[in-house]
């Protein structure tokens, strides 16, 4: 090389004149013989300054120099071990010290240096080779020596835990070997592996992350945070770690198999979900059990799909399978919504004294503040149907459940109208004429916004409402414009 040339990393892209000056005001207070070539002491000398003033990158250029010139000084990889080390670049620093100790095995500050970074990236066991080294040449007893034989004991016993698939046992043991460590990516990886079978999927993402932060290229670091965020439910996420690892290695069996499976997932939940919006219940239901058999025990995943299924079997009529539904899902998943979720259906289906207990259940156990207006709003709706069931239910007189909107309001009404009118039912039009007189009182209050919410909150509905029935003429529904509909006998 032609040293005469050669400037530090910093000023390379420094205007060509400006950088020919410095180099040749450089050569020339440095010269070290009739050449004028910088020597490997005045290149040290330089990468002194250049550290002093936290250049770090000239520094490494200054001292790569020198080792060039002498490739078996051991003195120049120390130097670069002490620039890579305060920039926190520890497999660099390793190396540089590998190298040091490569041609002067016998210099204890060489090998105590490197048994540090190695604890402090958790290779403990190759720690205690360079201590023993040093205890072999009659050197006093090092007591980091002893720490780095303490965290070779906890790695091993963590490792026979996790063989026998004791994961509480092995996350403690884990966790005191990473206490001596400070950038330890392997540990970190077997500390999310583990959390991962404890089902602590946040834990995964957080040690996988910080694995990713120092080693960007890690595979199996991704698959990792990817399972993880599969079983969170957050799929999304989980797809995007697992095409970040398919960029690497795009044959890699365990994110391919993830990202299908999920794909998989959402076509199936698709169709499922436009079945049910078309009222297609039934079909429904086969493709959400379908979908929870896709993965066994994904209980973040398979409670929002029970819920699915039960409100479908409710919009059946099947209301016993609705409630088992509601209960398993209670048992699997979030306790206070799968109560929730049965009070609603047991409403639905007019059991409203055990929808009373359910929200009442729920409310015991909600430890939420967010939820506990929702719930103290759902009791009283729950008592209001409970006291409304035991005199006149306006829902009950149209036969459409407590949720129907407006279109099935008035289907229902034009349907029991026709059928209790009294022009056709000529032998009981006494009981017709009070039955279509309490089916146009019910329409007349549920197709009204501010007297269905205020029936359904269990206030009067009518002025000096004293449980009578409302007095009014029983055919003013059939009115139109002036017109009145007529019916073909």
């Amino acid at each position: 090389m032609d040293h005469n040339c050669w400037i530090p990393a910093s000023l390379a892209k420094t205007p060509l004149v400006m950088r020919l000056f410095i180099s040749f005001s450089l050569t020339y207070l440095a010269v070290a013989g009739a050449d004028g070539a910088l020597s490997a002491g005045k290149l040290r000398q330089l990468g002194e300054v250049a550290m002093s003033e936290h250049r770090y990158d000239d520094a490494i250029s200054y001292y790569g120099e020198a080792a060039k010139i002498e490739p078996e000084n051991s003195t120049n990889y120390f130097k670069l071990f002490r620039v890579h080390q305060r920039m926190r670049r520890q497999k660099d620093a390793l190396i540089d010290l590998s190298k040091a100790i490569k041609y002067d095995p016998h210099r204890h500050e060489y090998r105590k240096q490197r048994a540090k970074i190695l604890v402090s990236i958790g290779k403990c066991s190759d720690a205690i080779f360079d201590y023993e080294h040093i205890s072999e040449s009659g050197s006093e007893p090092i007591p980091e020596a002893r720490i780095a034989e303490e965290c070779k004991n906890q790695i091993i016993a963590a490792e026979n835990f996790y063989e026998r698939g004791e994961w509480q046992n092995a996350l403690d043991f884990l966790n005191l070997a990473i206490s001596h460590t400070d950038q330890a990516p392997e540990l970190y990886m077997q500390r999310a592996k583990i959390a991962l079978e404890l089902m602590d999927y946040y834990s995964t993402v957080s040690d996988a992350g910080r694995v990713i932060k120092m080693e960007s290229n890690n595979i199996e670091a991704y698959q990792l945070r990817g399972d993880a965020y599969f079983w969170l439910g957050e799929h999304e996420m989980s797809k995007n770690h697992y095409r970040e690892a398919l960029r690497f290695d795009p044959e890699h069996e365990g994110c391919k198999n993830g990202h299908r499976l999920i794909k998989k997932i959402e076509k199936k939940a698709k169709k499922a979900d436009a079945a049910a919006d078309s009222g297609n219940h039934k079909d429904a239901i086969a493709m959400w059990t379908e979908l929870i058999n896709y993965v066994d025990g994904h209980q973040i995943y398979e409670t929002p799909i029970l819920h699915k299924i039960a409100k479908s079997h409710s919009k059946l009529g099947e209301h016993e399978e609705a409630y088992s539904m509601a209960k398993h899902a209670a048992e699997v998943g979030d306790r206070v919504e799968g109560l929730i979720l049965l009070g609603d259906l047991q409403l639905a289906g007019e059991m409203y004294q055990d929808s009373v207990r359910s929200y009442r259940e729920a409310e015991d156990e909600n430890e939420d503040d967010g939820n506990s207006r929702t719930i103290q709003e759902k009791i009283q709706a729950a008592e209001t149907a409970l006291k409304q069931s035991k005199t006149k239910n306006y829902y009950k007189i149209l036969e459409v459940k407590r949720n129907a909107d407006i279109k099935e309001i008035k289907k229902a009404y034009k349907k029991m109208a026709l059928q209790w009118h009294p022009d056709k039912n000529v032998e009981n039009q006494e009981e017709a004429s009070s039955k279509f007189q309490e089916v146009a009182e019910a329409y007349e209050v549920l197709s009204d916004d501010e007297m269905r919410g205020r029936y359904d909150r269990g206030e009067d509905v009518f002025e000096n409402q004293g449980g009578g029935q409302r007095q009014g003429n029983p055919f003013a529904h059939f009115q139109q414009g002036g017109q009145h509909f007529r019916f073909h006998m």
